[in-house]
Order: structure tokens, then C-alpha cells, then sequence
């Protein structure tokens, strides 16, 4: 368990095999230069951890936005379970979120625009959550 600031993101509390992918990452971003910044942060170490790239600039959005990102690495036997269990009532639907983004304008993740505030994101909550 340990605390890291990720680009675009901020300060993050985090554990576990994605964080250590977050924090190689990261690393590689301020080594690697040009290269490396395009891979780093959030979107680095999901798509290292073979999440699609496309998908991974949503997670990493609803992450600056406020939300939170759950991962699991389990046994394959045990992937339908935890799949299950992930998909709860309060799970967020990707192609949902991705439009409701693309819908106002979003292009993808950018790791320099700033996290969003507590205001800003129960702003964001509430829009996704209020029926029209």
C-alpha cells in the first residue's frame, strides 16, 4: 500500500501489482523522455497491463474526475467470480461513460489537466446520475 501522484490524476492511494505497473510507468516517463511520457502514468500501466488503449484513457479520465478504479488479477479459474463481484450495482458501464465523455467535448485522457475538486466532482456524479 503506498501513495503516489500520478499525471493528471494526483495523489493516489494504491496497491497491489497496478501500482507497482503505475509506479514503473511513471519512471519510465521521467527516464525515457518523449517516449516513455506518452506511456506513463495511468494509461501507461494499464495498457502495460493489457488493458486497450481506447479504454484505458476512460478509466484514467473517471480517475481525474473523481471515481475510483478497482482492479483484480486472479486465477483464470476464478475470473468469472470476479468478474461477477467487479460488476456490481455500482459498477460504471464503459461504453456509457466514454460517450457521456466524447459528448462534451472529451478527446481522450490528458495527463495535464488538473484532477477535479470534491465540487466538481459530485458536479460530475450528479450529471451522470440524474435522469434527462
Amino acid at each position: 500500500l503506498g501513495i503516489m501522484a500520478i499525471p493528471g490524476v494526483g495523489p493516489v492511494v494504491a496497491a497491489g501489482w497496478l501500482a507497482a505497473t503505475a509506479v514503473g510507468a511513471v519512471g519510465g516517463a521521467v527516464v525515457g523522455g518523449a517516449a516513455g511520457g506518452a506511456a506513463g502514468g495511468i494509461v501507461g500501466a494499464l495498457t502495460e497491463s493489457g488493458v486497450p488503449e481506447r479504454d484505458a484513457h476512460v478509466y484514467a479520465e473517471g480517475v481525474r474526475r473523481g471515481g475510483s478504479l478497482v482492479t483484480a488479477k486472479v486465477d483464470d479459474r476464478l475470473t468469472g467470480e470476479a468478474e461477477r463481484i467487479l460488476r456490481g450495482e455500482r459498477a460504471a458501464n464503459l461504453d456509457e461513460r466514454r460517450s457521456a465523455y466524447e459528448a462534451s467535448g472529451w478527446t481522450g485522457f490528458d495527463a495535464t489537466a488538473e484532477p477535479y475538486d470534491d465540487i466538481e466532482a459530485e458536479r460530475d456524479r450528479v450529471r451522470r446520475t440524474t435522469p434527462l
